[in-house]
Parts: C-alpha cells; sequence; structure tokens
C-alpha cells in the first residue's frame, strides 16, 4: 500500500527502512522523504513504524 502519495512510498519501503534501523520520523524523511512534502501521510507512517517496531525484537534490550 501506498504511504505517501508525493513521493511514492509504500508500508513496505517504510517496514525496510525500519529493519535498516531507522527508528523515528526524523530518520524515516533522511531516507525516504516520507512526510516532507505536503504532510499528509504522516500518521500513517507513524503507524506503519510502530507496528515494525513492536514486530521487530530489540535484542539490546534482553542483553
Amino acid at each position: 500500500m501506498y504511504v505517501c502519495v508525493c513521493y511514492g512510498v509504500t508500508d513496505k519501503q517504510v517496514k525496510q527502512a525500519v529493519d535498516n534501523g531507522a527508528v523515528d520520523l526524523k530518520s524515516l524523511q533522511k531516507a525516504l522523504n516520507v512526510g516532507t512534502q505536503c504532510g499528509k501521510c504522516i500518521k500513517t507512517t507513524l503507524e506503519v513504524m510502530q507496528q515494525q517496531l513492536d514486530v521487530t525484537p530489540n535484542y539490546y534490550e534482553v542483553a
């Protein structure tokens, strides 16, 4: 599904960026330009990011 129509960013791209270390909006904007044009996608982007963070285990918390 497209999250950001302005830049053609999909939810899969957001999830991949989170897996690669983008754990906040600023780093997602730097990696994908998501939310930097009109801003309507920020809410959905944050939801997708949080879903991916909930799925991905944080190994540093265990150690």
